[in-house]
């Protein structure tokens, strides 16, 4: 299946491969890549021989945000990857590393490209490392262009952490599609809160190790943004941690139960046991982890009835679950098409810098404007479906949402507007609707087949 990291920068110094690796990583991930001279070209830039300027790099990105994208950038200074990672929200690095005597081999055999010992002297003196609060991995160049090629596409699939203030780190799992969700944690180094696990045993320990490998000791609370199998199912790997999260998330575990088999029997789960919060909470809670404050914050029906918004307003970070997602289509059939555009307003007011969301890579508040549109649409589109007599899956095969055409999972277009129906027809916000009828009638508009789960 294709997986992809949204947008990438290829980085390096000269003769590590970049433009072959960059070029050959998006035909992988089915995306577009560009070089300095594409970008240069498109930007009707005259100087083919400098390199293109961060903000013409940037703005080639950042028209890229909803397809995705790949750049082949040398980036060596860390000051040169924070603005382009400023200017680009979700921007991933893949560090092309190999020493200075491999690179110099390559240059040597590269007959068509000359570039002489000091000024590779002096990339390599320039070259500062990814770092621990970066987007990014580093791929060794050693062996055939091919396996340079899989590590990257390996990399671009490895969940990874990022360090996003002292003490606090966001887990992403790319692509971020069905069943692939974040977490995050807090920890001083003696205490810590885990936000979410994880769909399958396997990628709930993936995560423990996560935690313990930044130094971080096991979870003694474990908060649930919803209780959506691919949040939860791995609380169980967490034991004895308290399981924190929404009254309403306790009653839907404990009702849902092994919910994710009925749609994907044939994920390797492991060994899933479920647990559903032990301290619950209606309004509003707040704990102290590794001696940061954390609001947990309930904005009422959204993505599901028991939503959990998770806010750290000394650090200015929120994890916003499944009420934002970075690159992928909003899902509002467990909850409310009109709460969550009150929900999104809601996480606006907190005034985040950093927005971790429950799908997709690390990004700041503008998902928020991406979600609005999205499910404005969705209700103006049900509207219109509705007053004509069509069924929520006419309405959704007849539309043209051009404009979100490149956000992951379409065909969760179909299930919205099952939502937005029962809305228009005065059912309460959150009235539980058929999982059965809207999951068909997703996979009625995905070619007759059950999209597939990513984990």
């Amino acid at each position: 299946m294709p997986v992809t990291v949204p947008l990438i920068v290829v980085m390096g110094v000269s003769g590590c491969g970049k433009t072959t690796v960059g070029r050959e990583l998006a035909e992988r991930l089915n995306v577009p890549y560009a070089d300095g001279e594409d970008i240069r070209r498109e930007a009707g830039l005259a100087d083919a021989f400098d390199e293109p300027s961060d903000e013409a790099v940037a703005d080639w990105l950042r028209r890229r945000a909803a397809s995705g994208g790949v750049v082949s950038r040398a980036a060596l200074r860390r000051r040169d990857r924070d603005r382009l990672a400023a200017a680009v929200p979700g921007l991933y690095f893949l560090h092309l590393d190999g020493s200075r005597r491999l690179v110099g081999e390559r240059l040597a055999e590269r007959k068509e490209l000359f570039v002489p010992h000091d000024v590779l002297d002096a990339q390599f003196a320039a070259l500062e490392p990814l770092a621990a609060d970066e987007q990014g991995a580093a791929v060794a160049i050693d062996g055939t262009p091919a396996q340079i090629v899989d590590r990257a596409v390996d990399a671009a699939r490895t969940p990874y952490c990022v360090q996003l203030a002292t003490g606090v780190h966001a887990y992403i799992q790319p692509d971020g599609g069905w069943c692939l969700s974040n977490a995050g944690f807090v920890s001083d180094g003696t205490t810590t809160l885990l936000v979410d696990t994880a769909a399958t045993e396997r990628r709930a320990r993936l995560l423990r190790e996560a935690v313990l490998a930044s130094g971080a000791p096991d979870p003694a609370l474990v908060v649930n943004t919803h209780h959506h199998g691919d949040h939860t199912y791995g609380n169980g790997v967490f034991a004895p941690a308290t399981v924190v999260g929404h009254a309403a998330c306790r009653q839907q575990v404990l009702a849902a139960g092994r919910h994710l088999e009925l749609v994907w029997p044939e994920v390797e789960y492991g060994d899933v046991r479920l647990r559903a919060p032990d301290m619950t909470y209606t309004e509003s809670m707040t704990l102290t982890a590794g001696g940061a404050e954390v609001r947990l914050l309930h904005p009422g029906p959204a993505h599901t009835v028991g939503d959990t918004v998770v806010w750290l307003p000394e650090q200015r970070i929120v994890f916003a679950g499944d009420i934002a997602l970075c690159g992928g289509t909003p899902f509002v059939a467990f909850g409310s098409l009109g709460g969550s555009l009150r929900a999104l307003e809601r996480l606006r007011s907190l005034g985040a810098e950093t927005v971790v969301p429950g799908h997709g890579p690390v990004t700041d508040p503008g998902v928020f404007d991406t979600a609005e549109r999205y499910l404005r649409y969705v209700g103006e589109l049900a509207a219109e479906g509705r007053a004509a007599g069509r069924t929520p899956l006419e309405t959704a095969r007849a539309a043209d949402p051009e404009a979100f055409a490149g956000l992951r999972e379409p065909e969760r277009l179909v299930a919205n507007l099952h939502r937005a129906y029962s809305e228009l027809a005065g059912e309460p916000e959150g009235h539980p609707l058929d999982p059965a009828e809207y999951f068909a009638d997703m996979a009625a508009v995905n070619g007759g087949e059950m999209m597939p789960c990513h984990a």
